[in-house]
């Protein structure tokens, strides 16, 4: 090739690099974070809390994060809308991976996704932990009078949660068929209506998270708690096995997921991220001021707890489902 076209190729080739629009750096728009409930609730609260300290992470560029609110379906109705969008990063969904999969499982053959499959676990900043909460004109302050006086009355006991098929509900499930109590389920968008019902007496009790009791403590008395040890949130309220009751020694960890396929460097991205604003003294502060406790779980550790979760929680879904 002589000199002359040596340089008629180079300059043809660099009019093309120029032409050709460079690769951005992960993000370079605000990322927008779906959520399956209503405002007010534990989910909602968290991902609000994390999403306003989400643009100070190094890997994030300074671009904020926003909050959708779909309910409806248990967190399925969000769920779906994020698989409806690009595996790019730029729709998040935040929930706790015992409602995700409880909801899941419930569906049977019928399921919209799987949650392995369809989904990444991205980390978790977070957990939500179920409690059995009263009126405080309930005569009951423990689980075991709320068990007696339910059983003396002879009558179908009441309850609400925050879906027909989250974690609360799967553990309301079992507690009230492992002590024989008649019930009904109503399920509610979300755990700030399910928290209104009871403060209204339109339920009789409540199985929700025990951050919802914050600031309606004259209304609201939680009897115990999930979990294989006590709330660090609240260290005063005893756990379900404390008071007798096993079976019901799980929590949910609220994690971040994106849609399955989005690019390697995006993940570390936004894990990098939750690691960042879980370490953050103002994330800690906000979630304590909601009775919510703050660490952070990498992808790979959240996706083990995921398997675990499936586990324990399937044979108690398909036992649920058998008997309704």
């Amino acid at each position: 090739m002589s000199f002359a076209k040596k340089i008629a190729t180079s300059v043809a080739a660099t009019a093309m690099m120029v032409g050709m629009p460079a690769l951005a750096d992960y993000p370079e728009k605000p990322v927008k974070i779906m959520v399956g409930f209503s405002a007010g609730g534990a989910t909602d609260t968290t991902s609000r809390g994390f999403a306003s300290y989400m643009h100070e992470a190094p890997t994030m560029n300074g671009l904020p994060a926003y909050i959708v609110n779909l309910p409806g379906a248990s967190g399925q109705k969000a769920a779906k809308a994020v698989l409806d969008e690009e595996a790019d990063g730029y729709t998040l969904y935040m929930i706790n991976i015992g409602t995700f999969i409880a909801a899941e499982l419930a569906k049977g053959d019928d399921r919209p996704y799987h949650v392995p499959e369809d989904f990444v676990n991205l980390g978790c900043a977070s957990q939500l932990v179920t409690s059995l909460q009263v009126h405080t004109s309930n005569p009951a302050t423990t689980m075991q009078e709320f068990i007696d006086n339910a059983k003396a009355s002879g009558e179908e006991i009441t309850w609400g949660t925050s879906g027909a098929t989250t974690m609360h509900a799967t553990i309301g499930h079992i507690f009230f068929d492992a002590n024989g109590i008649k019930h009904k389920k109503v399920p509610f968008k979300g755990g700030s209506k399910a928290r209104a019902a009871l403060v209204s007496q339109s339920v009789e009790a409540v199985f929700g998270g025990v951050n919802t009791t914050v600031g309606f403590e004259e209304d609201i008395r939680a009897l115990a708690s999930a979990g294989a040890e006590r709330d660090p949130m609240a260290p005063d309220l005893p756990t379900f096995s404390e008071q007798g009751t096993e079976g019901i020694e799980f929590t949910g960890l609220m994690c971040l997921f994106g849609k399955a396929g989005i690019p390697d460097e995006v993940k570390a991205d936004v894990g990098a991220a939750i690691a960042h604003v879980a370490g953050l003294d103002g994330f800690s502060r906000f979630m304590s001021k909601n009775a919510l406790s703050t660490f952070n779980i990498d992808a790979e550790a959240a996706a083990a707890a995921q398997d675990t979760m499936y586990k324990v929680m399937g044979p108690v879904v398909a036992e649920i489902i058998k008997n309704q």
